[in-house]
């Protein structure tokens, strides 16, 4: 990696608000090229930055190899997001080159409109039977650790959401005693194609960290994580909110200079390879 390519990269990645300024305001084919030299998780972390109307272009300027890694280090969500931009043949293609886990988790947030909660929420948070005893609950959560998350959700035998419990709970309890009789009724929940408005405004965020996503039969299909919220609330206020406009009013003058540096190296990349073409 040249010396340009190192400073962008360091930029991306101290720098990610600005950074996406920046390639916001170059034609796609260079802000891809300076995301293509950046780790795929720096890559990603300032491509879920840029604003809408510029990801597309960038999206088909990448190659179908490098945009595979860095969807592969995003939030699902955002994966799903970005996907969402992409012709089907292009994303079939981009999905080839993740899991066949990730592929399947993705596919169930597209299944939904964008910005709705099936759209937003974590797919792949355990559910757990009713008429599990605790001792058969704790074997299956076992079988897969990478679903278990701190809240844990209960449904019936036609997989409608009817409980949720807690990891505490549940490793309390007495291990013959069944589900049924530890959970809490789950009173708090959001339907599936439910807009960002109405997350943000449910009431349950005043009980519980997470809300249940259930469709409109009640079958439970994820869950709205807190960290979700809280993104929600940022992308519904406009870009860094108010917070992050009173650090711009008092200037916070290394990251505006951290933006125009990454302008100039970008500028100065592409003019070195439009020589080196031209030589």
């Amino acid at each position: 990696m040249d010396l340009h390519a190192q400073l962008a990269t360091r930029l991306l990645r101290d720098h990610p608000d600005e950074a996406a300024r920046v390639l916001e305001d170059l034609d796609a084919a260079s802000a891809a090229a300076v995301l293509a030299e950046a780790e795929p998780e720096c890559a990603g972390n300032v491509l879920r930055r840029i604003a809408l109307h510029a990801r597309p272009g960038i999206l088909r300027a990448l190659t179908p190899e490098r945009l595979g890694a860095i969807v592969a280090e995003l939030d699902l969500d955002i994966a799903a997001q970005l996907l969402r931009r992409l012709p089907p043949e292009t994303q079939r293609v981009v999905c080839g080159h993740l899991s066949e886990r990730e592929t399947r988790l993705i596919g169930a947030l597209l299944r939904f409109p964008e910005h709705s909660a099936g759209a937003l929420m974590d797919p792949d948070v355990l559910s757990l039977p009713v008429d599990l005893s605790v001792k058969e609950a704790i074997a299956r959560i076992r079988e897969h650790p990478e679903s278990v998350r701190y809240n844990l959700y209960v449904t019936d035998a036609e997989h409608r959401l009817v409980g949720a419990l807690n990891l505490r709970e549940l490793l309390l309890a007495q291990p013959q005693v069944p589900l049924r009789s530890i959970m809490n009724e789950a009173t708090h929940r959001v339907g599936a194609h439910a807009g960002r408005d109405q997350i943000a405004r449910h009431p349950g965020w005043q009980d519980v960290h997470a809300l249940p996503v259930v469709d409109e039969r009640g079958i439970y299909v994820g869950t709205i994580r807190y960290r979700t919220l809280r993104r929600i609330e940022h992308e519904l206020h406009g870009r860094g909110g108010e917070g992050a406009a009173t650090v711009l009013a008092l200037g916070d003058l290394f990251a505006t200079g951290a933006a125009s540096l990454l302008a100039a190296i970008t500028e100065i990349g592409g003019r070195e390879d439009g020589d080196k073409h031209g030589a």
